[in-house]
């Protein structure tokens, strides 16, 4: 730090006085508010002037090493609130002059010392005037009264134009549009990438509503526009009108030789006159999407934000966003692919805004979501393991807490953390439907499905226009709780106002395919598209249900290929193992271990891959590798809510099982209970848990659940061997007549199945000597008679 002046208690500049011993801030005698850190960094500069005074030294000061904040926020908030209090500006600082990136410099002449201890306020008495004032001293008195009249009138209106308008612009269940960004200087750059980065910046703020993008789409299409055409302010007053919406903000930027100035105005829809209009000015191209970001701050305050709202959220946005303009136009290209139903077209778009800005933590995030949207875990996390490690200094507040929550439900699979995040982002944005909707997804994994469905309703509820990942979430789970005449309402309304997603398809195929509707399940099976992750993986699970063994095959087969040409070997070690553990179930325990060593091979460290090849060759009796698996699934995700609290009990509850050991086996998942609505795989390692301690009544409950909850997401996998096992369970309770008919259910469901299948081969053996036994005793019965 440059040596500092000879520093005296009290320092005086222009009106004010600052006392740095009792940190108290006067102008013209009369003592202002300012917070402690902004009068800490105003001591600072004064005791440094005409020096640059840099952002790391002042953390230094104000933040102690071991304290954890947003620094750049608090900083950021704590200068602002200096420059307010002194009248100050950061476009034309006469006091305190920014030095973008490095600091910040005290400029103003200054004045060591307070005021002499004897000054006196001179009061001029005029004289005494005579009873009988003359003419002239009317006048003179007319005229000063009235000029004092007129001046307290301008000073009124003054300050009621800035409470009334200043101040109470917006209310907040005011809703505003956001036009299309006019470009007057020439350059095709600012065509399609200002509009993103202002969006971020106006849905930061917890006070405003902005009406969503597929909304202003859809509008466009009913008024017979092109959905993909600019929204002039003509045309955003139109949609402000036929949606009730409060304005229009309508931004523009226009080039001044090397310079632009970016204007934004909001206009509001019934008078269509301007209630709020800033101007920031940018030095040249580099510095545009900083500008833009101040202006957008200044526009939230002009409409009625609280000074503390923004001083909390108000990130610079160059950082929060990129201050790339090529990266913020391929950002914004890609996300409306996205949003447009073309995810893999959007993949290459948020690709290259990645490449061109490595730390653009919103492009990696979106990027993410794409990559879920396809089934493709291994590159979302990537990208959401990229985001997390980026968002303290390249995020706003709002996505710092979606970022924070996606990073817990995606990376580290703590659901508790995620819950604790979301519950404090629904509390600073209470009409996020974002947050709504990634709590309802956190509810739902946990098992927690009437606080799941009650998320994702209040999502449907809130939203301006329906979105489509809060409607597939609400009918996901309707069906999981076996309400599948809601959740087919939900999907065939959503149908008629567009395509369904893959995800969508797959939800309403099931639920023909409950209903036997053979006309909805052919035209589902045309629209799908056939290499869809969610559509083979659907085909695989009922192939399974039909015992199509071969279908079975071609279909793991065709998913593993895939990943492999995409290079996506976790993924296809995640497929692998799956496939692994279905052939286990039924009783191919030689293909089982061979497809385990295969994805070993793919990954060794597939935290799907660890589950699933535990869990089958825990069923083959190889109990020691499967202990060896399981132990290292517990040490690489220690906080794995479904895997610390599902997987791994029910892997521990079979090898005990396969030991002997059948009493610690059910043990073992009592816990696992409160999950049980949410995932499907405990009732049936249960009920065998139950055959094994020969507590056949139990198992035979557990298994007619399984078999009744068919909106569970792999019943087509589990119903089949549930009916193995509830005929097994009746028969061991000595109840043939009903082990037979239990046997007659399965064999009707694989009635057509590949007569190959070991564990149909047993039942086969096990049903003729039912038979033959029950025969033989009614045969010694009529003997008897």
């Amino acid at each position: 730090m440059p040596a500092s002046h000879d520093t005296q208690t009290i320092i005086r500049f222009g009106p004010f006085e600052a006392d740095l011993q009792t940190q108290e801030l006067r102008k013209h005698g009369v003592r202002l508010r300012l917070p402690g850190q902004s009068f800490l960094i105003l001591k600072m500069l004064l005791e440094h002037r005409d020096n640059l005074v840099t952002r790391n030294e002042l953390r230094a000061t104000l933040w102690p090493s071991d304290t954890f904040v947003d620094f750049d926020n608090g900083l950021n908030a704590a200068v602002n609130r200096l420059r307010e209090t002194l009248g100050d500006s950061a476009d034309s600082p006469h006091l305190i002059e920014t030095l973008p990136r490095r600091g910040y410099r005290f400029i103003a002449r200054v004045e060591n010392g307070a005021l002499p201890a004897s000054a006196t306020v001179e009061i001029h008495l005029a004289p005494v005037l005579p009873a009988g004032p003359t003419p002239e001293l009317w006048n003179k008195r007319r005229i000063i009264v009235t000029a004092g009249v007129s001046a307290f009138l301008i000073v009124a209106a003054i300050a009621s134009w800035r409470i009334v308008f200043a101040r109470h612009m917006l209310a907040e269940t005011d809703v505003i549009l956001l036009a299309s960004f006019v470009n007057k200087t020439g350059d095709p750059i600012f065509d399609n990438s200002l509009d993103k980065a202002l969006e971020v910046k106006l849905t930061e703020s917890p006070f405003l509503s902005l009406f969503p993008e597929p909304g202003v789409r859809e509008m466009m299409r009913m008024m017979r526009h092109d959905p993909n055409e600019r929204v002039t302010r003509e045309l955003g007053i139109e949609i402000c009108s036929r949606q009730g919406l409060k304005a229009v903000v309508v931004p523009e930027i226009a080039a001044f030789g090397s310079r632009y100035l970016i204007t934004l105005e909001a206009i509001e829809a019934r008078s269509q006159k301007s209630i709020a209009r800033r101007q920031e000015e940018a030095e040249n191209k580099d510095q545009v999407i900083a500008a833009l970001g101040k202006a957008g701050s200044q526009l939230r305050r002009r409409l009625g934000e609280s000074l503390s709202s923004l001083e909390k959220y108000d990130a610079p946005l160059d950082f929060a966003t990129t201050s790339s303009l090529e990266a913020l136009q391929a950002y914004r290209t890609g996300l409306m692919q996205f949003r447009s139903g073309s995810p893999r077209e959007a993949i290459a778009l948020l690709e290259r805004a990645v490449e061109l800005d490595p730390q653009f933590c919103s492009a990696h995030r979106m990027l993410a979501n794409v990559y879920v949207s396809l089934g493709d875990g291994q590159a979302a996390r990537q990208n959401y393991a990229k985001c997390f490690e980026l968002k303290d200094r390249r995020l706003t507040q709002e996505e710092n807490f979606r970022a924070a929550a996606t990073n817990h439900m995606y990376m580290t699979g703590n659901l508790e953390k995620a819950l604790a995040a979301l519950v404090l982002y629904k509390q600073a944005y209470p009409r996020s439907t974002v947050a709504s909707n990634l709590l309802g997804v956190v509810y739902l994994r946990m098992g927690r499905t009437e606080e799941a469905l009650r998320e994702f309703q209040r999502a449907i509820d809130l939203a301006l226009v329906p979105a489509a990942p809060d409607l597939a979430n609400a009918s996901r789970t309707l069906m999981i709780m076996g309400r599948f005449e809601e959740a087919k309402k939900i999907l065939d309304e959503w149908r008629q106002k567009g395509s369904l997603s893959p995800d969508q398809i797959a939800q309403r195929y099931r639920i023909a395919f409950f209903e036997n509707d053979a006309a909805t399940m052919e035209r589902l099976a045309r629209e799908a598209p056939a290499d869809d992750m969610h559509w083979l993986g659907l085909q695989q699970q009922l192939a399974f249900f039909r015992g199509d063994l071969g279908k079975l095959r071609s279909l793991s087969e065709t998913l593993v290929n895939q990943q492999r040409r995409a290079k996506r070997m976790e993924n296809a070690a995640n497929e692998l193992a799956w496939h692994a553990q279905l052939e286990s179930c039924l009783g191919n325990y030689a293909l089982a271990r061979k497809l385990c060593r295969q994805a070993g091979e793919a990954s060794k460290d597939s935290n799907l891959g660890l589950g699933h090849c535990s869990n089958a060759l825990a069923e083959a009796g190889d109990v020691t590798q499967a202990e060896a698996l399981a132990a290292k699934l517990d040490r690489l995700h220690p906080e794995n809510t479904l895997n610390q609290n599902i997987w791994l009990p029910v892997i521990r509850s079979i090898i005990e099982r396969q030991r002997g050991n059948a009493v610690k086996a059910v043990d073992l998942l009592a816990p696992v209970a409160q999950y049980e609505q949410g995932e499907l795989g405990v009732p049936y390692p249960r009920a065998q848990s139950y055959l094994a301690a020969g507590e056949h009544t139990k198992a035979a409950a557990e298994f007619e659940k399984l078999i009744g909850h068919r909106g569970w997401s792999a019943w087509g996998v589990f119903a089949p061997l549930a009916q193995l096992g509830l005929a097994r369970a009746y028969g061991m309770q000595g109840d043939s007549e009903k082990s037979r008919k239990a046997y007659d259910d399965f064999f009707t469901t694989w009635k057509d199945a590949d007569p190959d299948i070991p564990i149909l081969r047993q039942a086969k053996a096990e049903y003729k000597k039912l038979t033959a036994t029950a025969s033989a005793a009614a045969s010694a019965s009529r003997k008897k008679q």
